[in-house]
């Protein structure tokens, strides 16, 4: 949340999010307004993730989308571009609606041809549909989401980079969502890999194909909408290289200029370095500390932190943000207790491989506005949990993102997401699978 105040004057921006966006909160089952006389075509459907529609799921385990934006226009859109970039929010599109949180949508409009445009964030897809009195309901293979980027057919996805975990083996999650190359449930494109959706990089060496490489060459960073940096023992080896001031600064400008970072626990130095104030780490020793100023990319980091901790199970996680919890608690799939198949109840869901704790979160003033009043980030908690035993780390956040400088997002939480072979995916995947659509769409109030 952006909050701009001078003195007691509290000035809240609201700005529903555009084509990529997050809309007005509506919910799905709109009708755009235009009411229900027999003198409009409907258009309905459910927008389900990519690769995990009806058919491609296991039965009972399909993922809808919730808040994604579904809209009509005469035109074909714009292209998204095919690097970073600023995507401010604007107003809904007439006519569109939201998905709601089974991924179900209706929108009526004037019969007519149209582009019919079903996104969230970098997601899209789109289609040209010749619509005529009565109802069209949408099949399953026309609303999920693609898991290819591959504009002339109208499907986009985030072109995406990732470090090469060591611990937490998300690309065996993306692979789940399409991407790359699978045996059973397990990722099997090889290390280095570069293709049209995933770059992998690594954290040995110092040339192409390497983490150095990617964090010191801005050019590199540019070409990703999102970059993964998921659990790594291997973090000490570019210890040194997060010292490096240039190396911070390109972090803090990438973001500035509309990147998304996801990052978990024993990575999460590569955050907390580049942005030492918004998150206060739990666990002794493992947290940065220092100056940093979001408008020059400069700072001193007076305290680099490894972000290590040490390991526990919350059996206590909740879902607190109101939607998330909408839409995990209609779900049903695996769990990590082994428990079998089942309704996930998103007040109370175990939550495994979690190596630190947040201690606290801090408002932290990013900038001011165009009337010179200050501008300023209040990290969001999305999902919470207890390290047992440990004094002040009862219902701490466990998922949070915020906005530390100009149009991107950061993505941290303390537990490793992929959590060994199984099939199907476990609660906390599918919050992981929520927030990474989510910090894909449009920034509100960003600071330029």
């Amino acid at each position: 949340m952006r909050l701009a105040t001078r003195s007691l004057l509290i000035l809240i921006a609201f700005a529903a999010c555009g084509p990529s966006g997050r809309g007005d909160d509506t919910g799905g089952g709109g009708d755009g307004g235009s009411g229900s006389n027999g003198n409009f075509a409907e258009l309905t459907g459910k927008v389900w993730a990519p690769n995990q529609g009806p058919g491609q799921a296991m039965l009972g385990q399909e993922i809808p989308v919730a808040g994604a934006l579904v809209y009509v226009s005469p035109t074909k859109p714009d292209p998204i571009p095919d690097h970073v970039y600023c995507e401010q929010c604007v107003a809904t599109p007439s006519g569109g609606v939201l998905s709601g949180a089974d991924g179900s949508f209706s929108l009526q409009v004037p019969p007519g041809r149209y582009w019919v445009v079903i996104q969230k964030g970098q997601f899209r897809m789109e289609a040209e549909y010749e619509l005529q009195l009565g109802a069209l309901a949408l099949t399953s293979a026309q609303t999920t989401l693609p898991s290819v980027w591959d504009p002339p057919t109208g499907r986009y996805m985030p072109k995406m980079a990732m470090a090469q975990g060591t611990n937490d083996q998300i690309e065996d999650i993306l692979g789940k969502l399409g991407v790359g190359t699978m045996a059973g449930n397990l990722f099997t494109s090889p290390a280095g890999e570069k293709g049209p959706e995933l770059d992998i990089f690594q954290y040995s060496g110092t040339g192409a194909g390497t983490v150095t490489e990617l964090l010191q060459n801005m050019t590199e960073l540019r070409k990703y909408h999102i970059i993964f940096f998921p659990c790594a023992v291997s973090m000490s080896q570019i210890d040194a290289l997060l010292q490096n001031q240039t190396v911070l600064a390109n972090i803090r400008r990438y973001v500035n200029e509309g990147g998304k970072l996801y990052v978990t626990d024993w990575s999460g130095e590569l955050a907390d370095r580049a942005f030492p104030q918004q998150i206060v780490l739990g666990d002794t020793g493992a947290d940065s500390d220092g100056t940093y100023d979001p408008a020059t990319f400069t700072g001193t980091l007076t305290t680099p932190g490894d972000a290590d901790g040490g390991l526990y199970e919350s059996m206590d996680g909740k879902a607190i943000d109101p939607d998330l919890a909408a839409w995990l608690g209609l779900q049903s799939g695996p769990t990590e207790t082994g428990a079998g198949v089942g309704m996930y109840n998103a007040s109370s869901f175990v939550v495994t491989d979690l190596w630190n704790w947040v201690k606290k979160l801090n408002t932290v003033q990013i900038g001011v506005d165009s009337m010179g009043l200050p501008v300023y980030d209040a990290p969001k908690a999305w999902v919470t949990g207890t390290k047992p035993g440990t004094t002040g780390a009862a219902n701490r956040p466990i998922a949070v993102t915020y906005q530390p400088t100009g149009c991107g997002k950061v993505l941290y939480t303390p537990f490793q997401t992929a959590n060994g072979e199984h099939a199907g995916l476990y609660p906390q995947e599918r919050v992981l699978l929520y927030l990474i659509m989510e910090i894909t769409t449009c920034s509100d109030n960003p600071i330029l």
